[in-house]
């Protein structure tokens, strides 16, 4: 990029989108550079109540393998039904499996444990977290305005919260410093998006002010767009629709209020809905827009808990039950999860279709994204931490060489086996933490000389 075009961007003037535009110029201006190396990674982790069954997420081509090792191309296989959304970007899906975290507590939830990699609280009650999570980790890595965005539909494992600051006890960004979650999707909107006007608690003027602030962000993306260079177009562009999908939300409303009768009921958005299947596609709408936008670049979402119910895809019974082997409805425990896995996995493949449709150096902003689906019981609804499996979407910034593989480790006790403190330890390494050893160790495997302790160095580009 030449001087004059660096000057077209650092002299811009803006309006009421300075705030959010600023992190997206810096980007373009990167691009439009060259300088590829100044692209953020970006993660999004998505975790889910009740355990991820290994059996659930296993191609077919792979199911008689067992607990065998294993490392092959995933691109081809044939993923289960329940994962069918994720199909268009198999070439970057990755399925990891093996991975033990018996240093952390099993049962129905392990707490701050799954990604702090250690033993915390009990059955009701989170504890006090050890130390920074690794989500809290990786977002010290790569600071942006919102250096964690934290979303979730429900509190810890047993609560009844709903709406508002949320304390789910599975993230921390240090000793005794819990992460806050938002479970309130409007006002998560305001917090992310509303730093250019000064919000009011009341629900109308509150709408009111988010469509005046999507029209200057409208007049600002298209003062911008006249004043960059073509090349450079294309994000903006991709970040105009993503953002879009906010503006028309609320242009809809407006039409439809004008025209309701007064005894009409109430009308909500997905931002203000009950429903908590979409609060969840509401969460996934901001996490996909405040990575495109450059306010954050790290996003963990809770997306449920063992009190959730998912009524809106015709399941009556709640997390808790149909992990109890209870079914509904005519269905049995199994194909009840199935059927929340795939909305799960429509959710993820959301955010995924969005964040590829940005390009970014040779390629878009998956390809430097990395989607984590976990659960906090490891492998099953009352987890024994023998296997904590772990479904990936994106390019993973070209740092680790999983994306497109299917995985799996020996079984725990074999030779071999590693754990999820190895895990860790290698995204935070691939991402510039140098770290020997992140979490704590398992004893029994170091009693027996199976521990490795240290990174999964075959799978470090």
């Amino acid at each position: 990029m030449t001087h004059s075009r660096r000057s077209i961007l650092k002299g811009m003037s803006l309006g009421a989108g300075s705030f959010l535009l600023g992190p997206l110029l810096s980007q373009i201006e990167a691009h439009a550079e060259g300088n590829i190396g100044a692209m953020p990674s970006r993660f999004v982790f998505v975790v889910k109540d009740s355990g991820i069954w290994p059996s659930g997420i296993t191609p077919a081509e792979f199911m008689a393998n067992g607990s065998k090792p294993i490392n092959a191309s995933l691109v081809n296989a044939t993923l289960p039904s329940s994962m069918a959304p994720l199909r268009p970007f198999q070439n970057q899906v990755s399925i990891v499996q093996g991975l033990s975290g018996k240093m952390c507590r099993g049962g129905h939830t392990s707490h701050f444990g799954m990604m702090g990699v250690y033993m915390v609280g009990s059955e009701v009650n989170p504890g006090n977290p050890l130390r920074a999570t690794a989500d809290a980790e990786l977002a010290k890595l790569h600071p942006a305005p919102f250096n964690h965005v934290a979303l979730a539909v429900r509190g810890d494992w047993g609560s009844n919260n709903y709406g508002g600051v949320m304390y789910p006890g599975i993230s921390a960004v240090g000793p005794g410093k819990e992460l806050p979650f938002q479970g309130s999707p409007d006002v998560a909107f305001d917090q992310l998006f509303g730093s250019a006007v000064s919000a009011s608690k009341d629900g109308e003027r509150r709408f009111k002010l988010q469509k005046n602030l999507l029209d200057f962000m409208v007049d600002d993306i298209k003062n911008v767009e006249r004043s960059i260079p073509s090349a450079e177009k294309m994000k903006m562009d991709a970040y105009l629709n993503a953002f879009e999908e906010l503006q028309t939300r609320h242009s809809k409303l407006v039409g439809m209020k004008d025209n309701l009768k007064g005894n009409a009921p109430k009308l909500t958005d997905k931002f203000t809905s009950a429903i908590e299947e979409v609060r969840q596609e509401a969460h996934c709408d901001l996490a996909a827009a405040a990575l495109i936008a450059g306010l954050t670049n790290c996003v963990t979402i809770r997306l449920d808990n063992a009190n959730t119910v998912y009524k809106a895809l015709g399941i009556a019974r709640n997390i808790h039950g149909i992990g109890h082997d209870e079914g509904d409805n005519g269905r049995d425990q199994a194909q009840c999860r199935e059927i929340i896995q795939k909305h799960h996995m429509e959710l993820i493949a959301s955010i995924a279709r969005k964040l590829k449709a940005v390009p970014e150096g040779n390629g878009n902003m998956l390809d430097n994204t990395m989607i984590i689906y976990l659960s906090d019981s490891s492998n099953k609804h009352h987890g024994d931490c023998l296997e904590w499996p772990y479904v990936i979407v994106g390019g993973c910034s070209g740092k680790l060489k999983f994306p497109g593989r299917y995985i799996c480790y020996p079984k725990y006790g074999d030779a071999g086996c590693r754990t999820i403190g190895d895990w860790w330890t290698t995204i935070l390494n691939a991402q510039g933490n140098p770290i020997k050893y992140y979490g704590n160790e398992d004893l029994e495997l170091k009693q027996n000389g199976l521990s490795h302790a240290g990174p999964l160095v075959e799978l470090i580009a």
